[in-house]
Formats: C-alpha cells, sequence, structure tokens
C-alpha cells in the first residue's frame, strides 16, 4: 500500500482535495515525493510545513518555496536555510556568513548568487575550507585572486586555479610551481595543529587545476603533456590554441581516452586525422565521426566500418545542401545513415532515405516525425522486426501498427518498452507490454493512460504488486479510486 500512496504523490493529476489527505499519512518519503512536486501551491506548502519535519522544512526552505515570515521560528538553522533557498533578506547573507559553525559558512561559500561583500568576507576566515570556497567561487571580487594565490594553503590555491575568473597569468605562476611563497599547509593537514611532512601531492594538485584551466597559457602545458593524471590531460588536449607540436604528442598518448579527445578536436590538422583514423583503438576512431572538422572522404570511410554515434554528427549537421545529398547518394549505407541522422533534411531526401534498401539507413530515419505515418508500415514490411524500434519512437506511428509490432514473437524487449511509453498505444497492446521481462517497460504500460481501468485496479491492489507505484502513477486513474486507496491506506 505504499507504493500506491508514493505513486498517487507523484501522480500529476492528484486532486487538490486529496492532496491533505496524503500528507495525513505522515510517511516520510511519501511527504518528500509531495514536496518534490511541480507547480506546488502556498497553501499547499503551509500543509507539508505544518507537519513539523526538520528535515522536510529544511527541504521546501531550500526550494525557495517558503517566504521569509512564514518560516517556523523554532525551525533549526532557519536563517542559514532561508539564506541558501534565496528568501532571506539581503542583509542575512552577512549573519550566516558569520554562523559558529565552519560548515555553515562553508555552505554560504559555496551557495549561487551570494553577494559579493559576502564572499569577500568568507575569503577571510580562519577555516581553509570556507577560504577555499570563497577562492572558488565566481562571485569573488576578481582583485581578491592574487592574495588568495598566496595562502599558506594549497586547497585554497587549488580553489584559486579552478576559478572562472582567474588571469592567465595567475595561472601560469599556480602552473610552475603551486605559486609563491611556497605552501605550508595542505589537504592533509589543515585541521591539524601540526603540519605534515611533505605537502607534494597538495602542490601538485595546485598545478593539476591550473593545467585544467582554459586561460592558462598553452605553452606552460609542455610539462603535463606526458602526465598520468589523464583527466587533466584530456580537460586541455580539447583546447583549440595548443601548438601542433603540442597536439602531435597528445596523439601518441599512452591513453586512448587522451588521444580520442584529440581525434576530436577541430584544430588538429587533416594529416594529423588521417593517422588516427588508423589507431588500434576503435574509440579514437569513433571520435573522429564527432570532429567538425573531419573531411568528408574521412569521415564516409570511417563510417563503413565504425559504429555510428547516437547523435548527429557535427560535420554533417554543418555541411552544405549539395554535401548532404552527396552523403545520401553515396554507396557507403553507413554514409547514408549520417545523412538520415541529420536534424534538418529536405522533405525530397527523407522520402528518398525513407525508401533506402539498407536497414542502418531504415533505422536512422523511420522514427523522424517528417516520414509520413503510411510510409511506416512500408518500412516495417520491408525491414522487419530490425526497424520496429525506430517505428515506435516515431511520434505518429498509427496504433494497429504499434500493436502489430507488439505481438510479433520476434519484437525485442526494447520494441515493447518503445511502445509501451507512446502515446498512441491501446489498451490491448499495453497488456501485451505488462507481459514483458523488463521491469521498466511493465512500468511505462502500467502508467500509460490508455490502459483499461480494471488492469489498473487489479496492478494497484495486486499483494506485493511490483506495479503498484506506477499504476498509481498513471494520470487516468479516476479520483473515486484515489479516495479509496488513500482511505484504505489511513485506516
Amino acid at each position: 500500500m505504499r507504493d500506491a500512496l508514493l505513486g498517487l504523490a507523484e501522480n500529476p493529476a492528484l486532486p487538490a482535495g486529496l492532496f491533505a489527505r496524503l500528507v495525513a499519512s505522515s510517511d516520510e518519503e511519501v511527504l518528500f515525493t509531495l514536496a518534490d512536486r511541480e507547480r506546488l501551491t502556498p497553501p499547499q506548502v503551509r500543509v507539508l510545513l505544518a507537519v513539523g519535519n526538520p528535515s522536510l522544512t529544511c527541504f521546501l526552505v531550500r526550494s525557495g518555496l517558503v517566504p521569509w515570515p512564514e518560516i517556523p521560528q523554532e525551525h533549526p538553522g532557519r536563517l542559514l536555510d532561508a539564506v541558501l533557498g534565496g528568501v532571506a533578506p539581503a542583509a542575512f547573507w552577512r549573519k550566516a556568513a558569520t554562523d559558529p559553525g565552519p560548515e555553515a559558512r562553508q555552505e554560504v561559500a559555496f551557495a549561487p548568487d551570494a553577494p559579493a561583500d559576502v564572499i569577500a568576507s568568507l575569503a577571510r576566515d580562519p577555516d581553509p575550507a570556507v577560504v577555499a570556497g570563497a577562492a572558488g567561487s565566481p562571485y569573488l571580487p576578481p582583485e581578491l585572486l592574487p592574495h588568495l594565490a598566496r595562502h599558506p594553503s594549497t586547497v585554497v590555491r587549488q580553489a584559486v586555479a579552478d576559478n572562472e575568473n582567474a588571469p592567465p597569468s595567475l595561472l601560469a605562476a599556480l602552473l610552475a610551481d603551486g605559486g609563491w611563497p611556497a605552501p605550508t599547509r595542505c589537504g592533509a593537514c589543515h585541521r591539524r595543529e601540526a603540519a605534515c611532512a611533505d605537502h607534494a601531492p597538495g602542490i601538485r594538485r595546485v598545478r593539476l587545476a591550473a593545467a585544467g584551466h582554459p586561460a592558462v597559457p598553452p605553452e606552460g602545458l609542455a610539462a603535463f603533456l606526458d602526465a598520468p593524471e589523464v583527466w587533466t590531460v584530456t580537460r586541455f588536449a580539447a583546447r583549440t590554441d595548443l601548438p601542433a607540436d603540442f597536439l602531435n604528442r597528445l596523439a601518441s598518448h599512452p591513453s586512448c581516452d587522451v588521444r580520442a579527445v584529440i581525434a576530436a578536436n577541430p584544430a588538429v590538422p587533416e594529416a594529423l586525422l588521417r593517422t588516427l583514423a588508423a589507431d588500434h583503438a576503435p574509440e579514437v576512431r569513433r571520435a573522429i565521426v564527432e570532429n567538425p572538422a573531419v573531411p568528408l572522404d574521412l569521415l564516409t570511410t570511417l563510417a563503413a566500418h565504425e559504429r555510428l554515434p547516437g547523435e548527429p554528427a557535427p560535420r554533417v549537421e554543418s555541411a552544405t545542401e549539395l554535401e548532404v545529398r552527396t552523403l545520401a547518394a553515396s554507396r557507403v549505407a553507413q554514409a547514408r545513415a549520417l545523412a538520415a541522422d541529420r536534424s534538418r533534411l529536405p522533405g525530397d531526401l527523407v522520402e528518398q532515405l525513407a525508401a533506402d534498401p539498407d536497414i542502418a539507413v531504415a533505422q536512422r530515419i523511420a522514427g523522424r516525425p517528417e516520414v509520413a505515418p503510411e510510409r511506416l508500415a512500408e518500412l516495417v514490411e520491408r525491414h522487419g522486426p530490425p526497424v520496429f524500434a525506430a517505428v515506435a519512437r516515431h511520434p505518429g506511428c498509427p496504433s494497429a501498427l504499434l500493436h502489430c509490432m507488439a505481438a510479433n514473437p520476434a519484437r525485442t524487449g526494447r520494441v515493447l518498452r518503445e511502445i509501451a511509453g507512446h502515446p498512441a498505444a491501446r489498451s490491448e497492446t499495453l497488456l501485451l507490454c505488462l507481459a514483458s521481462q523488463d521491469a521498466d517497460t511493465r512500468r511505462h504500460a502500467a502508467a500509460h493512460p490508455a490502459l483499461a481501468l480494471p488492469v489498473l485496479e487489479s496492478l494497484i491492489d495486486a499483494p506485493g504488486s511490483a506495479l503498484a507505484r506506477a499504476a498509481a502513477h498513471n494520470p487516468a486513474l479516476p479520483e473515486s479510486v484515489m479516495e479509496r486507496l488513500i482511505t484504505r491506506a489511513l485506516s
């Protein structure tokens, strides 16, 4: 029964009159689910506040749903929650920034829309973790960054190196040696009285943060081209202002993740792209397909041998109409599939690609809304089960065709999942989806408004039903059934 109440709490069609009755269940998960609903009205917020649950009140206040005068005076953390929820008067930011607890001050330092003067005051806090929060804030007055870059703690200097407003000269200094003077505290020791023997790991983190900043001068990155910290190298490998010799070195980096980023970098010369097209790692070769500057002939060659991306290729998106027509007429089926994926296609090309004999092209074109619904049956007849999922994604797919595909013994679980979420699916089709082995498919079917009411009620009432929550979430559930469920749960 609890699952059914959670489903009702999520139901977009829950009548206003039943909201308070659900609150009366006092189940904490139900209460938070109600609090997370879109477009809560002020009376509904007051009903939730009246429960007196501190965690629930905190959630409502921090979500900006409770006006400052209506926040209960006895609520613990009233000031901080109101500040972070954006409902406290401006002067209270300063009061929250002087909270005796460093964790509270740190939350203020990380808060979005914090006033610049409050962040500036937190930059002078005695706790390095609070200062680090201020140092990384985009609201920090930029003139304070050079001062914070000389802070004794590497934790603060790392935050400066991550600040989006850090100037190139400051980043270059942090990149070189972690900044001057040498730090005397790091993340391993800043909360202890005695400093640790070696701050080298903290200094390394400062340098790596600077290396990953998009404004650091590229010439300073030479020492990091072979760095073992791959996540940092991949950050700067995507830059389009790297010198040619840096690109060449990164193209032979031992990590295929780094080489893949280089392969997708539009600043990479054509000759280097063609070299990377022969890379032994498939993710590197596929990354070239994502490069917006890849030559079309290389793209066509790669498409013939590599798995195509799930999204339209950037180079195809920017192609001229003549180039798109060239791809659509290619002898390489995968190249025609790339054309079929383009977000904007002339109507005659849509028709041409819908008549294509290749399954890969059909799978890319079938779900496009520009394809006439009467064409879909032809695609299904011509290609069979391999195009079912794509056809089921078409917003205008006829109900009869959806049922035909769902009843086909060769259809896959993925096909049923698409059909269960299609607005045109009929109740008898959804019954086939409910028999699926896939839990997501069954949940989609149980929440579908077209599902017959007797089936819906049986799913809710069945002992131990795994679909009770999804069925109770169904917007077609009558108010009388909702009321019966709540009455039964509260009795």
